[in-house]
C-alpha cells in the first residue's frame, strides 16, 4: 500500500467508503449491504493490507455503527465522517459525539459538510464553530464535499477547510480542466477521490443502460476497447487512469464484498502507471462529456 503525507500524517493512498455497509448503494449493486460479520471480514482484510482511512457519514444508514464494530480498537485509523449543513449549525458537537460513539473513536480525523449549501454564506460565526470543535479535541481537520467548479472555487479560499472532497474519474475531468489539484497543493489542502468507477457506470453493458445513460454507450465503448489494448479489466483501467493522473490525493473505493476487498487491493498493488500518451488520448476523448451523464443526481432511468 502507497501512503500519502499530510502534515506529518501516513495516510493510506486508498481510503475505503462505507456507504455500501449503510445503503444500497451503486448501480451496479447487486449483492446490496454485507451483514456485520461479513463487514468485519472485510474490514480485518483491508487493515492487515495497510489500509488506515475509512470515510462514513451519518447519513449513510448504520454505516458509523457497523464500521464501529468492525474497527479493532488498536488500530491507528483515520476516520472521515460527514454532517449536513442545517445540522452543522444547529448541532454540530451532539451530532459529532453521536458519530464518535457509533465509531467507537476518541476524535475524528475529518468532518465534511455534505453538501455545500453554507459555503456560500460563510463568516466568521462558522469559522468559531470549526474552531470550537478543533479546540475541544472533536476533530483533526475540517472540510467540505464539493460537486461544482463554484463549490471548489468557494473551498479552497476557506482558510478553515482543509479537505475538499471531489468527484473525479475518466468522465468527469473537471479537477483536470480547472485545476483542481494544483490549487489544493498550493493551498495545503488535502484531496478525497470520490466516484472514481462513477458508481458503477463503468461496469454496465450496453443493454443495461436505461433512460438518458443510453447517451453514455459510446464513451463506456470507448472504455471497453481501451481498457482491452492496455490488457486491464474496467476496474483497473479507471483506478489506473485517478491514480496516474491524482498522485498526491487519497482515492476513496468501496466493497460490498470481501473479494470484491481483495480485488480491488490487489488491483491497487498491481497497478500500473498509464502512459502520457494513453492520459492525454483520454482526456480529448472525454473531455466533454455532458453533465447528465457526469452526475448522478442528473441520471433519469425511464
Amino acid at each position: 500500500m502507497k501512503y500519502v503525507s499530510y502534515n506529518e500524517e501516513k495516510i493510506s493512498k486508498l481510503s475505503f467508503g462505507t456507504v455500501q455497509f449503510g445503503l444500497d448503494y451503486g448501480i451496479s449493486n447487486k449483492n446490496g449491504k454485507p451483514s456485520q460479520q461479513k463487514a468485519n471480514e472485510i474490514i480485518d482484510y483491508l487493515i492487515k493490507n495497510g489500509v488506515n482511512c475509512f470515510d462514513t457519514a451519518l447519513a449513510y444508514g448504520d454505516s458509523e455503527k457497523v464500521l464501529g464494530k468492525a474497527l479493532p480498537k488498536d488500530a491507528k485509523v483515520y476516520i472521515v465522517s460527514k454532517i449536513k449543513s442545517d445540522i452543522f449549525l444547529s448541532e454540530a458537537k451532539k451530532s459529532i459525539l453521536h458519530s464518535m460513539r457509533l465509531l467507537n473513536s476518541k476524535k475524528l480525523f475529518g468532518l465534511l459538510l455534505h453538501d455545500s449549501t453554507l459555503l456560500t454564506k460563510w463568516t466568521n460565526f462558522h469559522n468559531n464553530i470549526v474552531s470550537s470543535l478543533k479546540a475541544d479535541n472533536l476533530i483533526e481537520y475540517f472540510g467540505a464535499s464539493i460537486y461544482t467548479s463554484e463549490e471548489f472555487d468557494l473551498a479552497i479560499n476557506n482558510q478553515s477547510i482543509n479537505l475538499i472532497q471531489i468527484p473525479f474519474n475518466l468522465f468527469d475531468q473537471r479537477a483536470l480542466k480547472y485545476g483542481w489539484f494544483e490549487r489544493a497543493k498550493e493551498a495545503n489542502k488535502l484531496l478525497f477521490i470520490r466516484s472514481i468507477f462513477l458508481q458503477g457506470l463503468f461496469f454496465l453493458k450496453e443493454e443495461q443502460l436505461k433512460g438518458n445513460l443510453r447517451e453514455a454507450s459510446p464513451y463506456l465503448k470507448i472504455v471497453q476497447t481501451t481498457s482491452e489494448k492496455l490488457g486491464l479489466t474496467v476496474a483497473e483501467f479507471a483506478l489506473a487512469y485517478v491514480n496516474t493522473v491524482a498522485q498526491n490525493s487519497i482515492i476513496l473505493f468501496g466493497s460490498e464484498t470481501l473479494q470484491q476487498a481483495k480485488e480491488n487491493i490487489t488491483n491497487y498493488n498491481n497497478l500500473q502507471t498509464l502512459e502520457s500518451k494513453v492520459i492525454k488520448e483520454l482526456n480529448n476523448a472525454f473531455g466533454e462529456i455532458p453533465e447528465t451523464i457526469i452526475n448522478p443526481s442528473k441520471w433519469k432511468y425511464r
